[in-house]
């Protein structure tokens, strides 16, 4: 038997296309940053088929060998201050204060993930498993969810009822203010951050960009935007970000889902 790297069900030795999710064995990553799939990660931790990838990394879908469950494996490589040769598992990072960025970001990558592990029993915020360093860079292990993200979901579906979406996001709406009470804050609740699973439940996700509030930190606040779901605050490393923040984030999506409409960007409003 054999696991699928696209799906990490097992099949026969047999067949080189899995039957469950039509991924050709032996298909290696389409781009040469990501980790090829099989790469094992922490002597535990199989990596899969790419999941998506963005400004701050990569995100694959994993194998758990101990726990024996599917994951998702979020790594950290923000393309600004980092990049992967070609069939090297070690991440380069950039020479000068691009080295100095990329060790600041991964600090906090690791750190936020630590705290944010506390909010495992949350029914609208992604579990997350496990996080740790390796091949020069950080990775978060999270829970895998069957769906797709909402913004996939309107484009294949339409737009909800407002008494649907309004319901739909309570559970998210709870969730957030339990980790505001902690004083942490998301930054960037999108209809691309939310994953629709299933089972008719949505789960906030990709906690990259989450920071606390406090004073001390708000004066470390990097400029995080994402047009027409960033308020004006998030324009600013000096603006003023706390759970309004979120909130501003989490009204524009839900304007998204029942308009079909990406909101005004804010600093046009």
């Amino acid at each position: 038997m054999r696991r699928c790297m696209g799906c990490m069900e097992q099949f026969g030795d047999e067949y080189k296309i899995c039957p469950h999710c039509g991924y050709v064995v032996g298909t290696q990553a389409e781009e040469s940053i990501h980790m090829n799939p099989g790469t094992l990660l922490h002597d535990r931790y199989i990596v899969g088929k790419v999941l998506g990838f963005g400004g701050f990394g990569t995100t694959y879908i994993g194998w758990d060998g101990k726990l024996e469950q599917r994951v998702a494996i979020k790594e950290y490589l923000p393309g600004e201050f980092s990049t992967r040769m070609p069939g090297q598992t070690m991440v380069t990072v950039f020479n000068g204060d691009k080295s100095e960025q990329f060790r600041d970001g991964m600090q906090k990558f690791v750190e936020e993930a630590k705290h944010l592990a506390k909010f495992q029993n949350e029914p609208g915020i992604v579990k997350i498993f496990d996080s740790f360093e390796e091949n020069g860079t950080a990775y978060i292990v999270m829970e895998y969810l069957d769906g797709i993200n909402l913004s996939v979901y309107l484009r294949q579906n339409g737009v909800f009822q407002p008494e649907t979406i309004f319901q739909l996001m309570l559970p998210i709406t709870y969730s957030l203010q339990k980790m505001h009470d902690e004083g942490i804050i998301h930054r960037d609740i999108s209809p691309d951050n939310i994953m629709f699973n299933d089972d008719n439940e949505v789960r906030l996700m990709d906690f990259g960009s989450a920071r606390y509030f406090t004073e001390s930190e708000k004066k470390t606040m990097s400029v995080m935007l994402k047009p027409g779901y960033a308020p004006y605050e998030q324009y600013s490393a000096k603006g003023d970000q706390g759970p309004w923040t979120d909130v501003y984030g989490l009204c524009a999506t839900m304007y998204k889902c029942i308009t079909g409409n990406t909101p005004v960007d804010s600093l046009l409003r």
